[in-house]
């Protein structure tokens, strides 16, 4: 076995620790003031995401997509209805996300159940996507073996360069996670971090702390 190691990193956030008592008792609000602190420091895409999955028989998958919409009413990601995740998500209608922003050595993760985004909701964002990304979703059935790359990127371009506008096909559009429990990570020395979690309960949030 190789006895060398990656380099080690080491963490100080004194000033950034988080206790129960210090965080907002509602868990998005939390998440909302994290967020805005990472795009205070000008962080590339604090919206990226990593998005887990599963199969009813217990395989799971993992992926990164964008966070698109959050708030009280949960955070939506948009998707092929044909991928995998999408598959997965018709037979197993619970998943976790993941925001990592390293800058700030934070974690928070979500876990919940998910449905599927209104059409009106997956066709509003579809709209103010950019004109290649709407011909990709037209175009893709995501996940599916490419067969003909030169038939597809034919069809791609026509698309892309078209002058019509193009409408969010039926096969495309958002999901909604709605959350069941956050646990917000913050990163400390000696590998002693912080965790605070949420748990949702019919009477509201109960916040714990967790060990390292």
């Amino acid at each position: 076995m190789n006895s060398s190691y990656p380099p080690r990193v080491d963490y100080d956030n004194d000033e950034n620790s988080i206790r129960s008592s210090s965080v907002h008792p509602d868990p998005y609000e939390q998440f909302k003031l994290w967020y805005s602190e990472e795009e205070i420091e000008g962080v590339e895409e604090p919206n990226r995401i990593s998005l887990a999955t599963c199969t009813p028989d217990g395989i799971p998958s993992l992926r990164m997509v964008l966070l698109k919409i959050f708030g009280p009413e949960g955070f939506f990601f948009f998707t092929d209805y044909q991928s995998r995740k999408a598959q997965e998500l018709s037979l197993n209608p619970k998943a976790a996300i993941l925001s990592h922003w390293p800058r700030l050595q934070r974690q928070v993760r979500i876990e919940g159940s998910v449905k599927k985004a209104s059409r009106v909701v997956s066709e509003n964002y579809f709209d103010h996507r950019p004109r290649l990304s709407q011909a990709a979703a037209s175009v893709s059935s995501q996940s599916s073996e490419m067969l003909d790359r030169e038939e597809f990127e034919s069809r791609l371009k026509g698309l892309a360069t078209g002058s019509s506008a193009l409408s969010c096909p039926e096969s495309w559009g958002g999901y909604c996670l709605v959350p069941e429990l956050f646990e917000f990570w913050q990163g400390q020395r000696g590998r002693v971090h912080d965790r605070v979690i949420y748990e949702k309960t019919p009477d509201g949030w109960i916040l714990k702390e967790l060990q390292p």
